[in-house]
């Protein structure tokens, strides 16, 4: 006997495998912004404090400008894909809780389908049985 809800359940898992990978994608640009912010905060504190002579304070005070405004987007960045993992974070943990549900259903259907099978079995066996016996007492009466 087949599962009823098969299709569901294929269904299911392909909703499951593709959350997955958004899961995973979401992570991969979590990390790329992370490392990228990272990157800008390191290039923010390797700008030489050594000031020679007022070109290069201006010069000086333009780079940290232009980094802090990088960083600050960068930051909002890191911040919106934190934000994006942590839903495609729920979103798997939900298609998976739905896959398991009916997996779970799918493994007690097997369970029943083969007790079903079996205690058939056992009745085609038990009337077989009878039937012998019968024939040999009507035989030996």
């Amino acid at each position: 006997m087949t599962f009823p809800l098969a299709g569901l359940l294929r269904v299911r898992g392909a909703q499951e495998r593709v959350a997955a990978e958004r899961l995973s994608r979401a992570s991969a640009e979590r990390a790329q912004a992370e490392a990228a912010e990272q990157s800008a905060i390191s290039s923010l504190a390797d700008i030489s404090a050594q000031i020679d002579d007022p070109r290069a304070l201006m010069a000086m005070a333009a780079a940290r400008s232009a980094g802090r405004s990088t960083l600050s987007d960068l930051q909002a960045l890191v911040d919106l894909r934190r934000g994006a993992e942590s839903e495609a974070k729920s979103a798997h943990v939900d298609a998976r809780r739905e896959l398991k549900g009916l997996e779970r259903l799918e493994s007690t259907h097997r369970v029943e389908s083969a007790k079903a099978e079996l205690a058939a079995e056992q009745t085609a066996l038990d009337e077989i049985a009878v039937v012998r016996t019968s024939r040999r007492e009507g035989s030996a009466a």
